[in-house]
C-alpha cells in the first residue's frame, strides 16, 4: 500500500476501536461519516478502500472538504474528520470549532495532537506510528479501546496541567 491508503486505512481503523455517544450514532444517517478538511491528502483509490466499509452497524462515507470551511450543521455530520496539513495555518480555529462536537479528530499535522488533536499519524520509514491525546478524546465524549492506546505514543494537549 501507498502511505495515502496506509493513513486512510489507520483512520478507518480508528473508526473501529472508538465509541461515540449513543445519540451521536443513532442520528437519522446511515452512515459513518468521514470528513476530509483542506486538501485530499489520500487518492481516490485511497478513499475507495474505506468507502463502504461497514463500521458500528453503519457504513463508511467519505466527504471530503476541499474548501476547507465547514458549517456547524456540516460539522456536526462528521463522525470522523481528518485534518489536512493544508490547514496548518487554521488548526487552532479548527480545533476550537471541533473541541464541542464528538468527533474524533485525526490529522498528520506535525504536533496536532499536542495542540489538541487526538490522533496524529506519523510516517516512520515504511511504516505509519501514530500519538494519541488521552485528554482530547475524552473531552469529545468518546472512548477509545485501551488496545489502540497500548500502541501508540500518549501525549498531553501542550496547555493540560498549567493554571
Amino acid at each position: 500500500f501507498g502511505e495515502d491508503t496506509l493513513k486512510a486505512l489507520y483512520s478507518y481503523k480508528f473508526s473501529l476501536f472508538t465509541e461515540w455517544p449513543e445519540a451521536k450514532l443513532n442520528e437519522g444517517n446511515a452512515s459513518l461519516e468521514f470528513c476530509i478538511i483542506g486538501r485530499n491528502p489520500f487518492g481516490q483509490s485511497a478513499m475507495d478502500t474505506i468507502e463502504g466499509k461497514p463500521a458500528k452497524a453503519k457504513s463508511i462515507h467519505v466527504e471530503a472538504y476541499n474548501s476547507g470551511v465547514l458549517s456547524e450543521e456540516s460539522l456536526n455530520n462528521c463522525h470522523v474528520v481528518f485534518i489536512s496539513s493544508s490547514e496548518g495555518q487554521r488548526l487552532p480555529a479548527l480545533l476550537n470549532s471541533l473541541q464541542h462536537f464528538p468527533i474524533l479528530t485525526i490529522s498528520d499535522i506535525p504536533g496536532f495532537s499536542s495542540h489538541g488533536g487526538m490522533i496524529t499519524l506519523i510516517k516512520s520509514g515504511d511504516h505509519i506510528k501514530f500519538e494519541i491525546n488521552p485528554g482530547a478524546i475524552k473531552q469529545a465524549k468518546l472512548a477509545m479501546s485501551s488496545k489502540i492506546i497500548e500502541l501508540a505514543t500518549i501525549v498531553k494537549t501542550s496547555n493540560e496541567g498549567r493554571n
